[in-house]
Formats: C-alpha cells, sequence, structure tokens
C-alpha cells in the first residue's frame, strides 16, 4: 500500500509530465473503441444481412446431403414428417418462425434469349424487398432478398410470378409484365416448363445475375414436390440458437446460421485480425513513449532513489514504486482514452449514426462499443505501461546509494 501511495504522489507531483506522457495512449484507445464500436455494428449488420439473405438462424432437412448439393437438386430430399416437424419447432422456446423452403434450377426462354436461373421460393409472406430509395430497414421475420428496382414483390393468391434479377433480365431482354418459360428436367429424367410472368425485377450484387424468386406454392406445383426438402428457423436472437438446435428432434440433420454462413465467418476473422493489428500499433508507440518518459523521469530522481536505499530501502522496494508508477500511468491513461472513446461513440449515435449510401438506398451504422471493448483495451494497456517502466526501474535497483547520489 505504501508503494502505490508514494507512486500515486510522484504522478500528482508531475502531474504535467504524466498528462503528456499518457496523452497518446488517450488518444490511441479513444480512436480504438470508436473503432471497434464502428467494426462491431458493421459486421453485426452483415451478420443480420446474412441471417436474412435466406439462410435463417437455423436449417432443419431429412438429410446431411441437402446441405451439400439439396439447393440446386432438391427433388430428393423431401420432408415427409414437415408438418408434424413443423409444429414440434414451433414450440420450442425461442423460435419465432418456422418457413418451408425450395428452390429448383431452370432454364429461362424469352423469345430467341435464354438464361440458367437459381428459383428460391419462400411463402409470399416471407419476402421481402426493400424500395428502390430511403432507409432500408428489413423486418426481423422476413428475407430481404434485395431491392426492387422495377415492379412489384409477389402478392397472396398470385400463382406463377416471379421476380427476377436485374442482370438477368438484361440478358433475357425481359421487363415487368413478360411472361418467361422455364425448363426443368425433374425425377426420372421428366421436362417440366411453365411460363411465369415477371412480377418485378430486383437488384442485389452477385445473386441478381442468376436469382430468380417465387412463391412457395407455385414452386411445389412446379417440381411436383409436395414436402419441403429444409425447414428454415427464425430464433429470438443469435443467443437462443445453441438451446433451439438442441431442441430439434432426433433423426433430422440441422446446420446453424454459422456453419452456413462461411463468407460472414471468414470476413468476422479478416477484421478480428486487423483490429488486433491496429491494437497492437497502438500498444508499441504507446510502450515506447512510456519507456522514454519513465527513462527520464528515473533519471532526475536519482537523489529520491539514493535516499530512499539509504533509509534502508530494498532494490526490490525501488523497482516496485517506478513499476507502480508506470502501471499507474497506464491505469489512468487506458481509463481516460477508453471513456472518451464511449463519449465520442454516444455522440456520433446521438446525431443519427453514420449514414452511408449505395445508389439511392441510406444505411445508418451506429457505433456502439461492447463492454469488451473496456477490458480488452484497458489490460494491454496497463500490462505495456507496467513493461514501459520495467527496464528503467531495473536500472534504478540495481545502482548503490553512492552511486545514485553520484548519478544527479
Amino acid at each position: 500500500m505504501k508503494t502505490l501511495v508514494m507512486a500515486w504522489r510522484s504522478i500528482l507531483r508531475h502531474a504535467r509530465r504524466t498528462a503528456v506522457t499518457v496523452s497518446a495512449l488517450v488518444v490511441g484507445l479513444a480512436g480504438m473503441v470508436v473503432f471497434q464500436g464502428f467494426l462491431g455494428q458493421t459486421m453485426q449488420g452483415f451478420r443480420d444481412g446474412t441471417i436474412l439473405s435466406g439462410i435463417g438462424h437455423l436449417q432443419v432437412a431429412a438429410s446431411p446431403r441437402y446441405f451439400v448439393d439439396g439447393e440446386f437438386a432438391p427433388y430428393a430430399y423431401g420432408m415427409e414428417d414437415a408438418s408434424a416437424l413443423t409444429a414440434s419447432l414451433r414450440k420450442l422456446a425461442g423460435v419465432t418462425a418456422v418457413i418451408p423452403a425450395t428452390g429448383f434450377v431452370a432454364v429461362a426462354g424469352l423469345g430467341d434469349q435464354s438464361a440458367t436461373l437459381l428459383v428460391k421460393a419462400y411463402p409470399v409472406d416471407r419476402m421481402y424487398f426493400a424500395r428502390a430509395s430511403g432507409t432500408v430497414k428489413p423486418p426481423s421475420d422476413q428475407f430481404d432478398l434485395g431491392t426492387l428496382v422495377d415492379g412489384a414483390a409477389i402478392s397472396g393468391g398470385q400463382e406463377n410470378r416471379l421476380v427476377l434479377g436485374e442482370t438477368a433480365a438484361r440478358v433475357l431482354g425481359a421487363k415487368v409484365g413478360d411472361t418467361v418459360t422455364l425448363m426443368a428436367i425433374l425425377p426420372g429424367g421428366d421436362l417440366q416448363g411453365e411460363d411465369f410472368t415477371i412480377s418485378g425485377i430486383f437488384s442485389s450484387p452477385g445473386r441478381d445475375k442468376s436469382f430468380a424468386y417465387t412463391d412457395y406454392a407455385s414452386a411445389q406445383g412446379f417440381t411436383r414436390m409436395k414436402a419441403p426438402p429444409v425447414l428454415i428457423v427464425m430464433a429470438r436472437d443469435i443467443r437462443s440458437v445453441p438451446a433451439v438446435a438442441a431442441g430439434v428432434p432426433a433423426g433430422h440433420a440441422l446446420r446453424t446460421w454459422k456453419e452456413l454462413a462461411t463468407l460472414y465467418v471468414q470476413v468476422n476473422g479478416i477484421l478480428g485480425s486487423f483490429l488486433g493489428v491496429i491494437r497492437a500499433i497502438i500498444l508499441l508507440v504507446t510502450l515506447f513513449i512510456l519507456a522514454n518518459s519513465m527513462n527520464r523521469a528515473v533519471r532526475e530522481r536519482m537523489r529520491e532513489w539514493g535516499t530512499l536505499r539509504a533509509f534502508g530501502a530494498r532494490k526490490r522496494d525501488v523497482l516496485l514504486v517506478i513499476l507502480a508508477e508506470g502501471l499507474l500511468q497506464g491505469l489512468l491513461g487506458a481509463a481516460a482514452g477508453i471513456a472518451l472513446g464511449f463519449l465520442v461513440s454516444g455522440i456520433i449515435d446521438a446525431t443519427g449514426g453514420l449514414t452511408y449510401r449505395n445508389g439511392a438506398q441510406a444505411f445508418v451504422i451506429l457505433v456502439r462499443p461492447g463492454l469488451d471493448a473496456a477490458w480488452v483495451n484497458l489490460v494491454p494497456a496497463v500490462i505495456t505501461a507496467g513493461l514501459a517502466a520495467l527496464l528503467p526501474g531495473l536500472r534504478a535497483a540495481r545502482l548503490t546509494p553512492s552511486e545514485c547520489l553520484r548519478e544527479v
């Protein structure tokens, strides 16, 4: 306790020097907290967008093979117990919706043009297409499938309607109201063909070249499948997913959103590593600044160390005082920087967050660092400050009282 009191008094006695020394740590960690909050919210939006793109929180199928090739060839994976399984899943705590889904690959023809499409099908009330302008806020119980650039989404009661990707429509020369013929090969070699009317055209980077959407009932009629190949489960939140997965009846294959969202996992890992590199750079700069300041402070106070040793203080006592000063400076700088970071984040959010535009659409990102932003920055900063004080402390502790006085 005496060591801490001495270190604290020394910091107060040299308050201006302490403020200048820890200013780099304050600014660096404040920026780090804001940036961490921004990345966290960005990745949370990416995660939620991935889940709402049609993956869901959990997918349940009759066979694990469905998750290998079932999206392109669902015919072999119909779930005969789909009704009973749906009722069972809806009873699980944390489940907000159980959505049947299917899809098929078809060749779309219009006039003398053709294109291969992956047609995805969901119930009409589960498909959401954002408006071409305004802020995007998809409902949490519908799949956000893209931006509607022309026409309208499929309405209840409409049959054989198609929402076609913008690039695919350009390839086909199709527009809203046109009728395209879909041709697909069914099990047994049967060739199935039906006309679908284009009700809308959507834009979605990477998807609007080969994707199209129709309602689940029309897809059932086209593929002649009476049972869905997969059930998509929407949970109340991410934390509910493990409990929901544990409640899925035995004999069914399942995949969680994290197992299906491989792109999200990869990007999240890369950004996490990037964040770690930035933190390491900030701490390295802080280490040099604090080490230089502590070395200068130790040299200027040689009389103090010599006096302490002359009055019976041990080498360890001198080292502990210097280490305590370094640790306290690191603690003060880190606490001030983290507090400043949370304050700046709060100001940004209070003014409406950060808005960026993609065409005519506006997306808002709030900067909300979690509590982990405090300890994950505080602990390394304090340790770094301790390391910065270690070498100057060892140097002072090795000197005898007479050597300390000669250094003055």
